[in-house]
């Protein structure tokens, strides 16, 4: 556990936090704020998009489902009351600033992923892979994917599936029942394919969202009178100012700022040139309406699932959404957020596999190694439902800085071409 700590403190220092910053704010600042701009175009888009989606390939919205997968769940629900229990409410504010910048971050990373997008057997195929071959840079091309493949064990398995056994463990599920039959419906699901995967993320997302975000709501409603109380927290929190420190604590600002930029990265993944592999799979995408669908993706998990899960936990004062649906709902409620939880994070493992074997196709075109990584995906399914909480939560945090290098390098040699899409709309 120390290593892994360590290791987590020695990525995640400032020079990552500010590369990250630095990338995001390069495109928010050369788009002219285009994030501010393009709301009305991007649900227009959408709109339009979801009129036309009839294909017989991977859709726009199969697309986006299948990254929402990745990013809306247990980052923006386990991931937030985590974030608040470690860095303190004034994480959501640095959670913010991190989805506000991640959104010109991710519409870049989407949009050059579409761009230098390529068909496989009649199937479009891309991500930061593609585009660094196509611009020359193959092994770093090599570097990405293998990163990739690597990250979705973490990122996409471990933290995911540990957060499934550990909430039905309350209920007195055993945690190796658990690690058994999530292994046992994983294996039954990977080996029908990225497709299968994309058809099934269309409609179990989209479904348990809105229960999820109706459910949500109505506890906000609730318990409305102590929504300006917990938003005067989230900012004088953030700027290490708290009634419990008795002042200004440099101590409380330096954790809220790690954790909020840390978990926010977790969750809508902006600057990790995952999620964009899916978005490049779309049969009527362009560069430009893809990467606003990139935007609606950072727009919606962040803005939205997180934020209202935030604002939640602060209201009610409580530590995690299981003892938050519990004192709302009673039992109803914390098998719902049992359900909904376990629904998301298994949805998020299936997109992060179907990343993984994007990046392996790129790899190699033998169905060999796909067959290894998939048994071994399942194993470790099985593992990340036994490891304890904290070292799922670290392991992640390191697989995801390791995506990030190459894919920040593909974005800055790309960055001229991000803004002429943009121009070009």
């Amino acid at each position: 556990m120390e290593v892994i700590t360590f290791l987590k403190n020695i990525l995640w220092a400032p020079p990552l936090i500010i590369l990250l910053f630095s990338a995001g704010i390069l495109f928010t600042v050369r788009s002219g704020f285009y994030q501010f701009r393009c709301m009305s175009e991007m649900f227009r888009n959408i709109s339009q998009s979801l009129r036309s989606s009839k294909t017989s390939g991977i859709s726009s919205l199969m697309a986006l489902s299948t990254a929402l997968g990745g990013t809306v769940g247990v980052g923006s629900i386990i991931g937030v009351a985590y974030s608040i229990a470690i860095g303190g409410v004034g994480s959501i504010f640095w959670m913010w600033i991190s989805g506000f910048i991640g959104m010109m971050t991710k519409y870049a990373e989407v949009a050059i992923a579409v761009k230098y997008r390529t068909k496989r057997k009649g199937i479009f195929v891309g991500g930061a892979m593609y585009a660094l071959k196509a611009l020359g840079k193959p092994k770093t091309a090599v570097l990405f994917a293998i990163t990739c493949v690597v990250a979705s064990v973490g990122a996409g398995n471990l933290a995911q599936t540990n957060a499934i056994a550990e909430l039905l463990s309350f209920e007195g599920v055993p945690i190796t029942a658990t690690a058994a039959v999530v292994a046992i419906l994983l294996a039954f699901i990977i080996f029908k394919g990225q497709k299968f995967i994309a058809k099934l993320s269309q409609i179990v997302v989209p479904f348990i969202s809105v229960l999820y975000l109706l459910a949500v709501t109505a506890v906000i409603i609730v318990y409305f009178k102590g929504i300006p109380s917990a938003i005067c927290r989230i900012f004088s929190e953030a700027f290490g100012f708290s009634a419990v420190a008795g002042g200004f604590s440099g101590a409380i600002i330096s954790s809220a700022f790690r954790n909020g930029l840390t978990k926010g990265v977790f969750s809508h993944e902006a600057g990790m040139g995952s999620s964009p592999i899916a978005h490049a799979a779309s049969e009527t995408a362009t560069p430009h309406t893809q990467g606003l669908w990139g935007i609606f993706e950072v727009f919606f998990d962040t803005f939205v699932v997180s934020t209202l899960t935030a604002i939640a936990i602060i209201c009610v004062g409580v530590c995690d959404m299981g003892e938050l649906f519990d004192l709302f709902l009673g039992n109803a409620g914390s098998i719902f957020i049992l359900a909904a939880i376990a629904v998301f994070a298994f949805a998020a493992v299936l997109s992060w596999c179907f990343y993984a074997e994007s990046c392996l196709y790129f790899l190699s075109n033998s169905p060999v190694p796909l067959f290894i990584y998939r048994v071994l995906f399942i194993i470790a399914a099985f593992i990340g439902a036994v490891i304890p909480k904290g070292v799922a939560w670290d392991i992640s945090d390191i697989f995801n800085a390791l995506m990030i290098f190459p894919n920040l390098f593909l974005l800055l040699i790309c960055q001229k071409e991000v803004i002429k899409i943009i121009k070009l709309r």
